[in-house]
């Protein structure tokens, strides 16, 4: 049976344009659909890449720095001394003398440096060659090649980075800086149609996809560039089609947003390019500092060619695990951007040929760790924790980097001299170790140049500088004497005896170091001999709350009660309490703040923190200078007496300190331009057996010898208020003709002696 076919109601059969109609109407309508959603995506895609990009687009923690060192002609350095800073600054050194920035050369008595370029607060250290020229042990000429120099500023150490949780290091750059031949480098081996395609590269995708299905497995990406970042920005490392997808989009979004220059710099800034110890080093301005030592626009062609050849596999192809591996790539690399008319074959010759030369890898992530410490505490309490890791902020510190170095190795091998002395003071328990104290302090401005708070960080980062609570014993009695001088002078006379006094109903009488006591001595001799007792009798008659008004003043703020043993140290007291104290003697009666941090700056320039020096006056310069004259006498004749025959030749004045049973051990000493403290001690209180003398100065005068090159030690000057006078140190009068000896000795206008010498009288 035919079929009929339908009739409208016309009674005639419909048209086939209309059905065309329907379907173009269907199409249109479909198509409106996928527009708006496409739309859509792209739009929601774009807010969040905006967002992401928009924002910080990296956290880059806050980075501490040490101060600049300055060099001058004359200065007791050795060619060894000034290529050890170099090395902790990542200078590398060279076979020839055609040098790089971030390179030198040494030679049998001259140096050869090619400094990087450097940007510090209000000044920059521009990028320069010196020769440096030297003669018998010291630093004879600094010259440019056009003219000598009077002075060289080397730039500062980093200290540390205060990462958050990431753990990422990265020194941001601008695509301006990089140089073409990494930009070349890094498009060849990773992304060679990096500027022709939009996002996505079809033709590397399916080239990939057949290369994986020869292989039978995954040996090629198809990722361009872009979707790398987009893969590291916005993605997880797993391999589904739906990622994919996702990065395909973002990538093409992103591209649409940015522009190719855009793009590449936010890649060469994001990649990661290995691990230093636990933290990921990314970005090729961090990497070029880590592994070359250079600034990025330094880099050579070939350790371009390696940076780029390590974004595949930064471990499997560092340079300082498996330098075969890396080299090979980097040969890859070098191939293919001859392949791609990138170099000539000349220049793929001369990198083929030139050595990898790596920076020291051997200097901790964290310099100088006692003292980072000590000023990330400040910043604590100035900037929230999330701004201190990822706002990029440079922190300018007061620390002088060789003698923060020279500090911890004065400690470390004096510890280990004295338990190889006394076998005893080893522990088995590296926790429960022998631990010392060390701060540098330059007394004229408070600046904190070293600080070590332990033996060993990695063992304890208990910061005993800081933090320590304990007896500073004879170390307390300069202030004692201080506090005497309105009564009291040089030539005075004390008892010396051991009188009982009653304390809370208990009695209790003061002990001399040796057990003997002699009667009458003279007041500089007590303080020079480290006499209990006879201090304990001059605090009694100075009064115990003067006392510790006077000490208040000089710095010490921990509590202090008006017991006569108060006069022997026997509260507790922090080493930065102390040195403030002594600092004060030792700056003429101005107590300093004592000063670590000095700078904090934004990443754009903008200085947001500044400290500046602080001095208070506290007692005069001629009783400062007075209690400093008298503690000249403890180091040439007094307990330190073996600091002369241990090799300091130059002024100084000091104090040791030893407190019951030899718990602690102290001695702070200084010169005219730099202050130093040491303490030795068990950590649970323990007896130690060694006294201020034998435990502390040897670690002491261990660190003075070793940074004498950077101090410039005078006599210390008289100030207006102090008259001098020849006395008769047996008699203490003033001297006549019949004195066998005579002394020079300092008084207040007020309190000169009187009277002749009664005892070498002609009779």
């Amino acid at each position: 049976m035919t079929a009929k076919k339908k009739k409208n109601r016309s009674g005639k059969p419909p048209k086939t344009g209309g059905r065309r109609a329907r379907w173009l109407k269907a199409l249109l309508v479909f198509g409106t659909v996928i527009v708006f959603l496409g739309g859509g995506i792209f739009v929601y895609l774009a807010v969040q890449v905006d967002k992401r990009f928009g924002a910080k687009r990296w956290s880059v923690p806050a980075t501490i720095l040490s101060d600049t060192v300055i060099l001058y002609p004359g200065r007791s350095l050795s060619l060894t001394d000034v290529t050890q800073m170099l090395e902790r600054r990542l200078y590398r050194p060279s076979k020839t003398g055609d040098l790089k920035p971030g390179e030198f050369h040494a030679g049998r008595d001259r140096l050869k440096v090619y400094f990087r370029d450097s940007q510090l607060p209000g000044k920059r250290l521009p990028s320069r060659l010196v020769t440096l020229q030297f003669q018998n042990g010291r630093l004879k000429a600094i010259a440019s090649p056009q003219e000598p120099l009077p002075y060289l500023e080397i730039e500062p150490v980093v200290l540390d980075r205060l990462f958050g949780p990431e753990r990422e290091s990265r020194h941001l750059v601008n695509i301006r800086q990089v140089p073409q031949h990494l930009l070349d480098a890094v498009t060849a081996i990773e992304d060679h149609r990096f500027f022709e395609h939009p996002g996505v590269d079809w033709w590397a995708i399916l080239r990939a996809l057949w290369t994986d299905l020869r292989a039978g497995r995954v040996v090629q990406g198809g990722s361009t560039i872009t979707q790398q970042l987009v893969k590291n920005y916005f993605l997880s490392s797993e391999r589904t089609l739906r990622r994919k997808v996702m990065e395909a989009a973002l990538a093409l979004v992103i591209e649409v947003r940015y522009s190719k220059e855009e793009i590449l710099e936010m890649y060469l800034n994001e990649i990661y390019l290995g691990q230093r110890g636990s933290v990921a080093v990314h970005g090729v301005g961090e990497a070029a500092r880590y592994y070359f030592g250079r600034n990025v626009e330094d880099l050579t062609l070939a350790e371009s060619a390696v940076l780029a050849g390590m974004i595949r596999a930064p471990n499997r192809y560092s340079p300082y695990r498996n330098p075969d591996a890396c080299k090979e790539r980097r040969a890859m690399v070098l191939h293919r951007m001859r392949e791609i008319g990138k170099i000539s074959p000349e220049e793929l010759e001369a990198a083929l040929s030139e050595p990898i030369t790596v920076a020291p890898s051997h200097l901790p992530v964290k310099a100088a760790p006692y003292f980072t410490d000590y000023v990330r505490y400040q910043l604590e309490e100035l900037y929230e924790p999330e701004v201190l890791a990822s706002e990029g902020l440079l922190v300018h510190t007061s620390l002088h980097p060789e003698l923060a170095f020279a500090a911890e190795r004065a400690v470390a091998e004096g510890l280990r001299e004295l338990e190889k002395a006394r076998p005893k003071l080893k522990a088995s328990d590296p926790e429960k170790a022998l631990q010392a104290v060390l701060l540098a302090v330059q007394p004229r401005t408070g600046e904190v140049l070293a600080l070590v708070g332990g033996r060993d960080y990695a063992v304890s980062n208990y910061n005993r500088a800081l933090f320590a609570r304990r007896q500073p014993g004879s170390a307390f009695k300069p202030f004692v004497y201080l506090a005497a001088l309105d009564q009291f002078t040089a030539v005075s006379w004390l008892l010396d005896e051991p009188i009982t006094y009653r304390t809370n109903g208990d009695l209790w009488s003061p002990r001399n170091y040796d057990g003997r006591y002699r009667g009458r001595v003279l007041f500089r001799d007590a303080l020079a001999h480290s006499l209990n007792a006879a201090t304990v009798n001059l605090a009694m008659q100075v009064g115990l709350e003067r006392i510790i008004a006077t000490a208040r003043a000089l710095g010490i703020q921990s509590e202090m009660r008006p017991f006569p043993s108060l006069a022997l140290g026997s509260f507790e007291v922090t080493p930065l309490e102390l040195a403030t104290a002594y600092a004060t003697l030792a700056n003429d009666g101005q107590r300093p703040f004592l000063l670590s941090l000095r700078r904090v700056v934004t990443a754009e320039g903008t200085v947001e923190q500044r400290r500046y020096m602080d001095l208070e006056s506290v007692t005069s310069p001629a009783k400062a200078f007075l209690i400093t004259h008298l503690l000249q006498a403890v180091v040439q004749e007094g307990t330190a007496r073996r600091a002369l025959s241990m090799g300091i030749d130059f002024p100084c004045a000091g104090k040791t300190g030893t407190t019951s049973d030899y718990r602690d051990a102290w001695f702070v000493g200084y010169t005219s331009d730099l202050l130093v403290l040491v303490w030795v001690g068990f950590d649970d209180n323990r007896s130690t057996g060694l006294s201020g003398s034998s435990g502390a100065l040897p670690i002491w005068i261990r660190f003075m010898k070793s940074v004498e090159p950077w101090m410039n030690p005078r006599e210390f000057q008289i100030p207006p208020g102090v008259v001098e006078r020849l006395v008769c140190p047996v008699s203490g009068e003033l001297a006549t003709q019949y004195c066998p000896e005579r002394i020079i000795e300092y008084f207040l206008p007020e309190n000169t002696p009187r009277s002749a010498c009664s005892y070498h009288a002609p009779r």
